[in-house]
């Protein structure tokens, strides 16, 4: 790449025709180096504002060399500082390097974010700020646009407030993916969590306005997100697909316009949102929305009740709905009546067994596209529909959904890449395939990205002019001159398009293969009489063992191994005290193995092994997939006793360390982090399903795990920021809350947190909120190597206006001027879990505990607040338990583990500032302290605490047998007989009568101690 001139102000003052002048900048990579040159001049149409800019004059032309499209840039750049206070935006250059490489980046490869930061020239003031740049969760974009709603009172204004809220979030999401800040999952589920917020914002402009002149409805209306929306992929120029649905017939209460028909009122506040969005105004419109995919189509109602939607998928749904409806997620309105939509959907699209005629109608589905496209010319060139595009993608991993999803949950999942992830991880996909399908689709939705992103079109068509595809190929970070990075493009897209329609046409041309004569499977008859409760599953699940699954077929000799140790498997069945579970997740397990198969011949030649194996699997899905994603740890079970030694947070951060080993970057960080967090999880779920430890030290040792990735990850989360920033010079602590905070960690927990540093500091702010956006993609993100602790960052204080950090005095003001009851309540579980606290009088843990003290304890809560967290408990039990006479929910329901957990953190906020004995993040030792203070009565304290433990006992089963939604019991199905026996009751009826007992005997406490 050619130097920067040596003087470049110079330029400012060339002659317009200087042939050194036009000779340099056509060396930078500028196409039309006289209209260039104008825009230099233009630039600095004063001696005053060329002083000015020449400061900022070298990072500008070094900006230009790396932009998409130098001339675009550079035009953009000179537009915009003729809508603004030249001497302010040089000023702003000069003193802020990355001010130039924005402006540049954004202005070389999107038109319409351009014109969009043209329009309001002060948004750049606000993409510099610290808390701006990072990734916005849906929750910190609600927050923020509440805000901006509230001054405002006509309609007109508020919808223009949206519009002006999309636009400057689309602006900030579109800067960090052309600045790569941002890959292309928290791209797509940033511009999802924006069209998800807005559409909130929409409902409820629009429930406002109807109930104010027909009354409360007396049900509510559900928004599902289909398509990219419900998947949360979402493209730049996308319209948004919607369903809306609501919850029963009738009339509203009346008001001053009379009474509606309940199905009028959806219907008309269905059309009220999508005017909302849709509507032209001053500032534009917010969405494109398309509703074509409701029940009939164009011609079907607006909105349906769910008892219409329930006769429609009953009696006249195409089977292309089933696939559509993959995706389906309710994204704003009423959320009971979209779970129940869910509730509703769920059994038509996900069908138990293997459906033969399903396959054909996807592929009909495609031959219709392609016959189209061929039609219109753009079978090669459309990256959605076309040849090895996107579509082929989508339909390969939605037919293997709908093909196994009935039977394995654990499929149903609605992103693409997710599910992809999901299929190569039961072994549904083969390693390759699964590798070469992923990065695919990553490069053709980038494409599909970088082409809607330069007008704001909504176009999937590759341009067929060498020039234009020359920009493309730049927009995508290939960084050659436009020819060059055209012909570079084509050769890499040519080779990914192949291997997509080759997977494809693989995929839809199976046929059943030959199969040799292997060991006679048990007939249905003994499988019964050696208990297993569902042979035909079973014998099902040992044909799949013996051959494979269609897409993955066993080589010779692992088929050979399998049926040399098939007795072994059986007779280790036999004995397995839940064989159906046993031989469903060793079935997953082996399937699974791909390439890895030389483990089959391990557990062939070692039957202990394969004992123990399936004395894990019959233990529910976790453990296999602990194992599954390092099943070299198999040769761990040869000598379980390898695993009983208890471990501290000493002994598993030596463990975790090698993450931290110099020269291993962050991606080898972050999987040397994951598998060797999966290894200790494997030993300290072993110790406690074979006895070694109890449920406190089970969950103690998964909470001493959790903070010693958390110190490993924090480590390498700032070591990987200080490249790219100064490091602050004031410390910052990590703060854990729940089940993190009150050591009660358990399988499936996700890291309740949020990180403080010391004194305020705008760069201290950035720093650590970009380090909290790594530790959390480090922690949380799923890969082949597992995942190492989801982190859920919404208990941070102030959520929207703090960014992922805040300091001690934030953290103070926030709840001393907003905090809520229930966020007062959250922090008596609070604990320092890392960071750096220091030491003495003056370090910043002893700061923070006392700011957490003083909030939580500071003021008396009177007892007449406690109907508020009474109230909290009724909504939770309603709204997130939706116990049924067929389900119960452990943790939310009536006399659930949140039960204790309320009661137990109530009495804290009363007594705690006159008792600071009581001041415990941990529920049993709280209920302790509560009983020695003479707070809570003994025998209620002894038999709260016994009712939880036990409780507990049972949301950590079903979270080992993979219950989804977690901590969720329905009682016709198997999973009552599976927690009975692994909790060791005689029988199914026995277990259900103790825990509604111990529901029954929690509740009654309660309501005795707390009147609720």
């Amino acid at each position: 790449m050619p130097a920067a001139p040596r003087d470049p102000a110079l330029l400012l003052s060339a002659a317009p025709d200087s042939r050194a002048a036009l000779r340099t900048l056509a060396a930078l990579g500028l196409g039309d180096p006289r209209e260039a040159l104008a825009n230099l001049h233009r630039l600095s149409p004063t001696p005053r504002d060329a002083e000015l800019l020449a400061p900022a004059l070298p990072w500008l032309l070094r900006a230009l060399q790396d932009a998409a499209d130098p001339d675009m840039a550079l035009n953009n750049l000179e537009r915009y500082a003729a809508a603004c206070d030249r001497s302010v935006l040089y000023r702003t250059l000069a003193a802020h390097p990355g001010a130039t490489s924005l402006l540049l980046c954004v202005g070389g490869a999107s038109q319409f974010l351009a014109d969009t930061l043209r329009r309001r020239p002060p948004t750049l003031a606000w993409l510099l700020e610290g808390p701006t740049m990072r990734q916005w969760l849906a929750d910190d974009l609600a927050g923020a646009l509440e805000a901006d709603l509230a001054p405002f009172g006509s309609p007109e204004s508020r919808l223009n407030v949206i519009r002006r809220f999309r636009d400057r979030h689309l602006l900030r999401i579109g800067a960090r993916d052309l600045l790569g800040d941002a890959d292309l999952t928290v791209t797509m589920e940033e511009l999802s969590g924006l069209a998800q917020v807005c559409l909130g914002a929409a409902w409820r402009l629009g429930r406002e306005r109807l109930e104010a002149r027909w009354g409360a409805p007396g049900t509510g209306l559900a928004i599902i997100g289909m398509g990219k929306l419900g998947g949360t992929e979402l493209n730049y120029a996308s319209d948004i697909d919607l369903l809306f649905v609501y919850g029963e017939d009738g009339e509203t209460s009346g008001g001053p316009g009379g009474v509606l028909a309940r199905g009028e009122w959806a219907l008309r506040l269905g059309r009220e949102i999508v005017a909302a969005l849709e509507t032209p105004t001053e500032e534009g419109y917010a969405y494109r929305v398309d509703l074509r995919l409701r029940p009939e189509g164009r011609v079907g109602p607006v909105a349906l009740s769910l008892a219409a939607y329930r006769r429609y998928l009953a009696e006249r749904a195409e089977p292309w709905e089933r696939q559509a409806l993959i995706k389906a997620r309710p994204v704003a309105g009423d959320p009971l009546v979209g779970r129940a939509f869910l509730e509703l959907v769920e059994p038509f699209v996900y069908r138990p067994g293997v459906e033969g005629g399903l396959v054909d109608a996807i592929r009909a589905m495609k031959r219709q596209i392609d016959r189209a496209l061929r039609a219109r010319g753009q079978e090669a060139r459309d990256v959605k529909l076309g040849r090895g595009g996107i579509r082929e993608i989508e339909f390969l991993v939605q037919a293997l959904q709908l093909l196994y999803g009935g039977d394995d949950p654990w499929l149903r999942e609605r992103s693409t890449l997710k599910a992809l992830f999901r299929l190569l991880e039961r072994g549904y996909l083969p390693p390759e395939l699964g590798r070469v399908l992923s990065e695919a689709y990553v490069h053709l939705r980038t494409v599909e990205h970088r082409l809607q992103i330069l007008y704001e079109f909504q176009t999937h068509s590759l341009p067929d002019d060498p020039p234009a595809l020359g920009r493309l190929a730049r927009r995508l970070g290939i960084a050659a001159p436009p020819v060059e990075a055209a012909r570079l493009f084509r050769r890499r897209h040519a080779r990914v398009t192949r291997e997509v329609r080759r997977a494809f046409v693989g995929f839809f041309a199976a046929r059943p293969r030959a199969r040799a004569p292997g060991p006679r499977i048990p007939s249905g008859m003994a499988l019964r009489a050696t208990g297993f409760a569902d042979p035909d599953r079973a014998r099902q699940n040992f044909r799949l063992v013996l051959e494979g699954r269609p897409l993955t077929p066993y080589p010779a000799r692992i088929s050979a191994a399998l049926a040399r140790l098939f007795p072994a498997l059986v007779d280790a069945l036999w004995q397995s005290p839940d064989p159906d579970e046993a031989l469903g997740q060793f079935e997953r397990f082996v399937s699974a193995l791909g390439p890895r198969q030389g483990y089959v011949e391990l557990l062939d030649r070692h039957p202990a092994v394969l004992a123990n194996l399936i004395r894990l699997c019959a233990r529910g899905e976790l453990l296999a997939e602990l194992l599954l994603s390092q099943p070299e740890l198999l040769t761990s079970l040869a000598s379980p006793a390898s695993l009983a030694p208890r471990k501290g947070e000493a002994a598993f951060r030596a463990a975790l360390a090698r993450a931290l080993a110099p020269a291993v970057g962050p991606a080898e960080a972050g999987e040397r982090l994951r598998q060797d967090a999966q290894a200790e999880q494997l030993g300290i779920v072993w110790r406690y399903l074979f006895g070694v430890t109890t449920l406190e030290q089970y969950a103690r040792e998964m909470t001493a795990l959790a903070e010693a990735a958390l110190g490993v990850a924090w480590l390498s989360s700032m070591a990987a920021e200080a490249l790219r920033r100064p490091l602050p010079a004031v410390p910052a602590v990590i703060v854990g809350l729940g089940k993190l905070g009150g050591r009660e960690l358990t399988a499936g927990s996700d890291l309740d947190l949020f990180v403080v540093y010391g004194a305020e500091d705008d760069l201290a702010h950035a720093f650590y909120a970009a380090a909290v956006e790594r530790l959390s993609h480090l922690l949380g993100d799923i890969t082949a190597a597992g995942v190492v602790f989801p982190v859920d960052l919404r208990l941070r204080p102030g959520s929207t206006g703090s960014g992922l950090a805040s300091s001690v005095a934030a953290l103070e003001r926030y709840h001393q001027d907003w905090g809520d009851l229930w966020e007062r309540q959250a922090l008596t579980r609070a604990r320092l879990v890392g960071g750096d606290p220091g030491r003495g009088e003056r370090s910043l843990g002893r700061r923070v505990r006392a700011a957490l003290t003083r909030i939580v304890y500071g003021g008396a809560l009177p007892r007449s607040d406690l109907k508020q967290i009474v109230e909290l408990r009724q909504r939770m039990e309603v709204e997130l338990g939706r116990e049924t006479p067929g389900r119960v929910h452990v943790k939310y329901g009536r006399g659930g583990i949140v039960d204790v957990e309320f009661l137990c953190q109530a009495l804290q906020l009363v007594h705690g500032r006159a008792h600071p004995g009581v001041r415990r993040p941990g529920t049993p030792d709280a209920l302790r302290a509560l009983a020695r203070a003479g707070l809570l009565a003994s025998d209620d304290a002894l038999e709260l605490a016994e009712h939880h433990q036990a409780l507990r006992r049972v949301s950590l089963a079903l979270r080992l047998f993979g219950a989804r939604p977690q901590d969720t019991l329905d009682l016709a199905g198997p999973l009552p007989a599976r927690v009975a026996k692994s909790l060791d009751y005689p029988d199914r009826e026995a277990f259900l009568r103790d825990y509604r007992r111990r529901a029954d005997a929690v509740r009654a406490i309660w309501e005795r101690v707390l009147g609720g």
